[in-house]
């Protein structure tokens, strides 16, 4: 499904309401450009299953945890990583194992390695209509 934002906070609405669909274990993958809204998706997921942390990107820490909501969610932004390898050795079987949503920022690195159903969303900035203007692509996959 394809959906149109108009602002920052329009992309975390979507977002609040797509966490609805998430259930414990799930795999969603965050892919566009720098400054698409990525975090500000994962910011709309990590309210909308009731958590109230102030949301970052794990740029510099690989990931991030947000446990005080219904689900947790661990938050990861692999674009430094060059493999899955990479990821293991971070301890992705340890997130895995918690029954927690992941998401993951960069994911095109890992995709055609997840050996389980995920959703897909692709955030593209539409800068001819306005600097704000987003089209986000949500697909389920497996």
């Amino acid at each position: 499904m394809k959906y149109i934002t108009s602002s920052y906070e329009e992309t975390q609405k979507l977002a609040f309401e797509f966490a609805s669909n998430l259930k414990p274990g799930m795999i969603v993958t965050l892919d566009g450009d720098l400054g698409a809204g990525k975090t500000a998706f994962t910011t709309g997921v990590v309210s909308g299953l009731g958590c109230t942390d102030t949301v970052t990107s794990p740029t510099f820490t690989i990931a991030n945890e947000y446990r005080k909501g219904s689900i947790p969610v661990f938050h990861f932004d692999i674009y430094r990583l060059s493999s899955m390898e990479d990821l293991y050795d971070i301890g992705w079987e340890d997130y895995l194992s918690q029954n927690g949503i992941i998401i993951i920022e960069w994911a095109d690195i890992i995709k055609p390695e997840l050996d389980c159903p995920f959703v897909e969303i692709t955030i593209k900035k539409q800068l001819d209509i306005s600097d704000d203007t987003r089209e986000i692509t949500i697909e389920y996959r497996g």
